[in-house]
């Protein structure tokens, strides 16, 4: 029997592979005997095991399995656009390339675009193959050795600009799900037989290329995906809204918001659409800013929680270096700090969750907010906010906390770091051989402002990993009681400020954590 076969009923605690992007059971959660890293610096080369220069830029995550690793980067010389990427097979022990496939699909993609690329979807594995996948159109199948099992194409989302695609490839049992447009114009997932590429089966229910389906087993053991349809773009998904899809492809159930037809900015799927076997998880951005949860056997929306009303928000004073203590304000009161996101006379705080920054983990869902960000459309006239904010809600309470956070930190050998709050940090889009690869600048911002793609938190037992576009990745503890800076246990770095570039999850496997950059690939000890 194979790995995929098993990985939902055998305890957390035996398993040492990370086969997929959301992990063993494609939650992003997993919970392990022992302990995960919490404190890294690549710029002061501070806990890390190997380092290993890629040859050219990627996004996809990082899998693990015996004693390989794997990962998506374009092809060498590759350049602004391209839809020609790498497979790569990496020794565990050392960081080696031990070899490379290509794939190449029919659409260019603009190259570390802060919203996905042909490299975005993650290498996926069973213990004995793995699949690669190029999100311009071109899939396959490989042995350990690389050898080539089968290959496959497809007409790819979202063409031909902009090119956006977060969803993850999901490996459960002899099917692995990939997301396709079919010929009503819509995306569906595709069921796809693991050995031969051929689809089993197809979803009733559509996807938004945006979104980020999650897999998971419901409370009555039926494994299922959440995923949903809604963005901006006038992406041609209906009804707006939630489905959650069994391995079949059929809908188990369906929540329809509002008419079905309303968008962004009230109805966005532009997240990881995080679930449990109790509840699933949701935002609401007009007109009020609400949290929503939902049963996850039935689909019953159960409860709609205020993002802005009696919340509890810890500021950074640029002014006087220290945190102010807000405590059950309405966020519609309060004032502004940060230089990059201060507030004219008639503006107010709207509250933006982050694209696909979101884990539900411990009784709380936690997201981060963007800043600068003015798509409201409706009254009060708001900027997004509140500035640089890691924040959390209580599920059952509705209770939300928000903790303002440094957008990066300066290190050098031999001095104290320092911690920058509340301004835009510009960084750079150089690969490893010096070349810059992106056409977008705001590829070449720090991810708070566009609002980028970030990757989707990782959560290793009640550590909770968030990495942005500058290769900060923040860590927080999901057992405090107290959403203060206490429960910010680390602020690491893949590399220099503004030097470094990064949309990408973290992934945990026998000890070790993995994460990359744009140039390079590291593990994390």
């Amino acid at each position: 029997m194979h790995l995929s076969r098993i990985l939902l009923v055998l305890p957390l605690t035996l398993l040492a592979d990370w086969p997929q992007a959301a992990g063993p059971d494609g939650t992003w959660r997993v919970r392990v005997n022992g302990k995960a890293p919490v404190s890294w610096s690549v710029t002061l080369n501070k806990n890390i095991g190997w380092r290993t220069t890629l040859p050219n830029g990627g996004q996809s995550g990082i899998t693990v399995s015996g004693n390989q690793v794997f990962l998506t980067t374009f092809d060498e010389g590759e350049s602004k656009f391209s839809a020609k990427i790498l497979g790569h097979a990496l020794d565990r022990k050392t960081g080696k390339i031990l070899w490379s496939v290509k794939l190449e699909g029919s659409v260019k993609s603009p190259m570390m675009y802060a919203y996905s690329d042909s490299t975005s979807p993650s290498p996926a594995t069973d213990g004995k193959y793995v699949w690669f996948v190029n999100s311009s159109g071109e899939m396959g199948c490989f042995d350990f050795a690389g050898k080539e099992i089968w290959r496959r194409k497809w007409d790819p989302a979202d063409k031909p600009f902009p090119f956006n695609k977060q969803f993850e490839p999901i490996l459960f049992g002899d099917t692995i799900v990939n997301l396709e447009r079919a010929k009503d114009g819509f995306h569906y997932l595709h069921g796809l037989d693991k050995m031969t590429g051929k689809v089993k089966w197809v979803a009733e229910d559509s996807t938004t290329a945006y979104n980020t389906p999650v897999f998971g087993k419901r409370a009555d053991g039926v494994p299922a995906i959440l995923h949903g349809r809604g963005g901006w773009h006038d992406v041609p998904e209906r009804p707006v809204g939630l489905s959650m899809t069994d391995f079949t492809g059929k809908t188990l159930w369906r929540f329809v918001a509002g008419d079905g037809k309303e968008q962004a900015p009230t109805w966005q799927a532009l997240y990881t659409m995080t679930w449990d076997q109790k509840y699933a998880y949701w935002f609401r951005l007009n007109p009020e800013e609400t949290h929503l949860v939902f049963d996850s056997s039935t689909g019953k929306l159960l409860r709609e929680q205020s993002l802005i009303k009696n919340v509890d928000y810890r500021q950074w004073d640029p002014a006087a270096e220290k945190y102010i203590v807000h405590q059950g304000v309405n966020l519609r009161e309060v004032r502004e700090l940060s230089p990059r996101n201060k507030l004219a006379a008639d503006e107010v705080i709207r509250v933006m969750p982050a694209w696909h920054a979101n884990i539900a983990i411990d009784g709380y869902h936690y997201f981060m907010t963007t800043v600068a960000h003015r798509r409201n459309r409706v009254a009060p006239k708001g900027k997004a906010g509140p500035s640089h904010c890691i924040a959390r809600v209580n599920v059952e309470t509705g209770k939300v906390e928000y903790l303002e956070v440094p957008v990066t930190v300066i290190r050098a050998q031999g001095q104290p770091d320092k911690k920058v709050y509340g301004i835009a940090v510009k960084t750079k889009t150089l690969n490893s051989k010096g070349v810059d690869v992106d056409d977008e600048e705001r590829s070449r911002t720090d991810g708070w402002e566009v609002p980028a793609f970030w990757g989707s938190p990782t959560a290793v037992n009640d550590q909770i990993y968030f990495t942005t576009m500058l290769g900060i990745t923040y860590v927080i503890d999901a057992k405090a009681k107290v959403f203060d800076e206490k429960a910010l246990l680390a602020i690491n770095d893949l590399g220099p400020s503004g030097e470094t570039w990064s949309l990408n999850s973290i992934s945990f496997s026998g000890g070790r954590l993995y994460h990359r950059s744009l140039k390079e690939v590291v593990e994390i000890k």
